[in-house]
Formats: structure tokens, C-alpha cells, sequence
């Protein structure tokens, strides 16, 4: 789109430079709506589908919380929502647990600790305690 003549007032939409938004305030609010209500429909989880479904890039989601307030609370919400759906589908055996735990890592951002017990400058004097009580004399560098 070519800028205003000079002199002109800038066109409706280009008002900070640049071509016109596509999606109105209006429009992604409208949106923000329409995924609340697509949320309690059954079968809905996947946000994808929703966008999808709309005719639009799913990533639009997520640059349009960002922009929009309306649109960030009801996408918090939306992801809260499905967090608590996957894990009770996967607690209640209704989702696969596989998938169910790939998910909640890669979308959820679920983590796996691994903590491990004993002292961090002789490793192996836990193992050598259990094997015949008295052999952390070898990896105790105090008791020389």
C-alpha cells in the first residue's frame, strides 16, 4: 500500500506507519469470545484446531495475547484449562500417558527431577557404605 499524498491524513489503519493490521482490536476480541465458548464445547483441546477451524495461523494465538488484554486473559485461561483436562485425562486413563506426559512437557512445560541422595565430593562413599559398612575410608580423603 503507498503512503498518503502530501499534505493527506494517513489512511484508516496506517495511522503509526506501515500497512493496515488485518485483525482489528475488534476482530481478536470477537476471537477471544469465540474461544472461550469453542473451550466448553466437547471434544476441544487442541488450540491448533480452533485457529485452524477459524482460518487462520495458530501463532496468531499467541502474538494476539500479547497484544490484546482481552485475548491474554481468555488464552491464559484456555492454557490452565487445558493443562488440568490432560492431566486428569492421563490420571483417569481417558488420554494415552505417553503422550499425555509429552505433552505436558513440550506444551506445558512439565519438567522431571531426578534428585539424588549421599555427599556431592565422595559419590561413591554411599555405595561403598552399603556394600560392606566400612569401605568410605578408601574415598574419604579426612580419615589419611
Amino acid at each position: 500500500m503507498c503512503p498518503a499524498p502530501k499534505g493527506h491524513p494517513p489512511y484508516p489503519g496506517c495511522e503509526t506507519g506501515g500497512r493496515p493490521k488485518k485483525y482489528t482490536k475488534e476482530f481478536v476480541e470477537n476471537e477471544a469470545d469465540a474461544f472461550m465458548e469453542w473451550l466448553n464445547t466437547p471434544g476441544s483441546m487442541y488450540f491448533k484446531r480452533f485457529a485452524l477451524n477459524r482460518g487462520y495461523n495458530p501463532l496468531l494465538l499467541s502474538a494476539w495475547a500479547k497484544e490484546n488484554e482481552k485475548f491474554r486473559i481468555v488464552y491464559q485461561y484456555a492454557q490452565q484449562w487445558q493443562e488440568t483436562r490432560l492431566a486428569e485425562g492421563g490420571l483417569t486413563s481417558e488420554f494415552n500417558s505417553g503422550f499425555c506426559k509429552f505433552v505436558m512437557g513440550n506444551v506445558c512445560k512439565w519438567t522431571e527431577k531426578t534428585e539424588v541422595s549421599g555427599s556431592q565430593q565422595n559419590p561413591l562413599s554411599f555405595v561403598l557404605q552399603k556394600a560392606d559398612g566400612k569401605s568410605t575410608e578408601l574415598v574419604n580423603e579426612d580419615d589419611e
